[in-house]
């Protein structure tokens, strides 16, 4: 039973400690936020985007980062080994990109996307590029069945 104890404590302080270092979010950086969030057009910029105003969790921004994560990933292909760079260096911002090829996209973005990722991936990218094919197919395959209904 004080095995049982202790580890819920562990877990209690564990998670005041993650609570206590996560960063309000301002009006004025939700705001900014979601001002740029469409207009990223490079892997860094996006990347510093992502550090200044992650913790916001704007919803509103949400579908603008999809849209920059698309475009770059459709007109700046050539720019993956960036993003690989990026995403190694920080996981969480490899997830936010994968998570934002999703079904809010244009479906003509996201097949280019899937393309690219099948056809045009550098061998030493493989692993991120069937990643973004994944990603790319469960926003089809969410786009499909949304227009089924």
């Amino acid at each position: 039973m004080s095995r049982i104890l202790a580890l819920f404590l562990a877990i209690c302080i564990q998670s005041v400690a993650t609570l206590a270092q996560q960063k309000p979010c301002s009006d004025a950086e939700s705001q900014q936020s979601e001002a740029e969030a469409d207009s990223l057009r490079t892997w860094d910029a996006l990347y510093r985007s992502y550090r200044l105003y992650a913790h916001c969790g704007n919803a509103s921004a949400a579908e603008g980062y999809s849209e920059s994560v698309a475009g770059i990933l459709v007109d700046h292909w050539q720019t993956l080994s960036r993003l690989s760079q990026l995403a190694k260096k920080d996981k969480d911002f490899r997830d936010f990109v994968l998570g934002h090829v999703d079904a809010t996209l244009d479906m003509g973005d996201v097949k280019k996307i899937h393309a690219n990722a099948i056809q045009h991936c550098p061998s030493a990218l493989r692993n991120l590029c069937e990643d973004l094919k994944r990603e790319a197919e469960s926003a089809l395959q969410e786009d499909a069945s949304v227009h089924k209904k």
